[in-house]
């Protein structure tokens, strides 16, 4: 396999977990609407319409990310380091 085969390869494997990711982050903005986790009633759009929305966001991207930590694995450790590194060129 050449390295632009694995660069295919790996950006497909990656799009297809964004895609599922996708998904089910999008589910869970009405879990967190439908909860007691926010009070929508005191949400004003014509005052910081943005901050409700950002934190939802925010908490929706924080939970779907440790999905793919590999926390309890003997891998956790690899993937803690080269997340660190990615993150680094991004």
């Amino acid at each position: 396999m050449t390295k632009k085969d694995k660069e295919y390869r790996v950006k497909l494997l990656v799009s297809e977990m964004l895609r599922e990711s996708y998904f089910t982050m999008v589910k869970n903005i009405d879990t967190v609407l439908q909860s007691e986790a926010i009070d929508i009633d005191a949400w004003d759009d014509s005052i910081n319409p943005m901050i409700l929305p950002k934190c939802i966001t925010a908490a929706i991207l924080q939970r779907e990310s440790v999905q793919y930590e590999g926390i309890g694995t003997s891998f956790e450790k690899q993937i803690k380091k080269e997340i660190r590194n990615i993150k680094y060129f991004l």
